[in-house]
């Protein structure tokens, strides 16, 4: 029994620190994430970190199924409880759901609903907290609704463009025409000379007066996107926290699956 305790406790403790690094590594992805690159090392490394805290986890749960001791889960919740906010340095952390975890074992409430309530509280509070989980949610949906309407001014841009430039070289071709008709060939050879260049200058002036109105619907529009995407922070959170709520449900059937060997 007491080598159970010791290979229990040391499991459990070594699950926590990969679980630290674990939660590292997830964040600086996500800083990665919001600007749109995937860091494919981190992503292994941390993939490594939550395979490592999974396996040391379970064999931890798997040598404390014979432990009847209430205290030794109380002290296993403390040690997780007292490194996430020595990590920390806050009351609100994936530690404390880990630590309600054993803390509910002593009451045999781990797997009912008061308890998934619980659980469900304590990664609201933790989404809540890290505001960096809302922004790259945030920031996925604002490209995707930028890329959107961008391509569609893009669309416009090129169609005034053409149907303006296509004005302009008309008006031009007529004003030739007249001067030929008239026998000015000086005026014709002028016309002529300066095609190129009037052209070119045109051009150029189109493109500045488009690129500054693009730039006053851009900021028009990423305005009113941003506030759209904060009008629907409180149901954006309550989805991330539903998809970690989902994932902590997983990880606790595959636990309740452990201790049933």
């Amino acid at each position: 029994m007491i080598k159970n305790h010791i290979l229990s406790s040391v499991f459990y403790i070594e699950s926590s620190i990969a679980l630290y690094f674990s939660y590292i590594y997830f964040l600086d992805l996500i800083n990665n994430l919001l600007y749109s690159s995937i860091n494919y090392s981190l992503l292994f490394i941390l993939s490594i970190s939550l395979l490592s805290f999974l396996i040391t986890f379970y064999l931890g749960t798997y040598f404390s199924r014979e432990i009847k001791n209430k205290t030794f889960y109380l002290i296993i919740g403390i040690i997780f409880y007292s490194i996430g906010l020595l990590l920390f340095k806050n009351f609100i952390n994936i530690y404390i759901t880990i630590s309600l975890f054993f803390i509910f074992k002593i009451i045999k409430v781990e797997y009912s609903f008061f308890a998934m309530i619980i659980y469900f509280l304590s990664i609201l509070f933790i989404v809540l907290n890290n505001s960096i989980f809302i922004n790259i949610v945030n920031q996925f949906i604002h490209n995707k609704l930028e890329s959107l309407y961008i391509s569609n001014i893009k669309d416009l841009y090129q169609i005034y463009e053409y149907q303006l430039l296509n004005t302009y070289i008309g008006g031009y071709e007529t004003a030739i025409n007249i001067l030929e008709n008239e026998g000015d060939t000086n005026g014709v050879y002028i016309l002529y000379n300066n095609l190129t260049y009037v052209n070119q200058t045109f051009l150029n002036s189109l493109n500045s007066t488009i690129n500054e109105y693009l730039n006053q619907y851009n900021q028009t529009i990423n305005y009113k996107l941003e506030n759209i995407i904060n009008s629907f922070s409180f149901e954006i959170n309550i989805l991330i926290t539903l998809s970690f709520i989902t994932l902590f449900g997983i990880f606790l059937e595959i636990n309740k699956r452990i201790e049933g060997l």
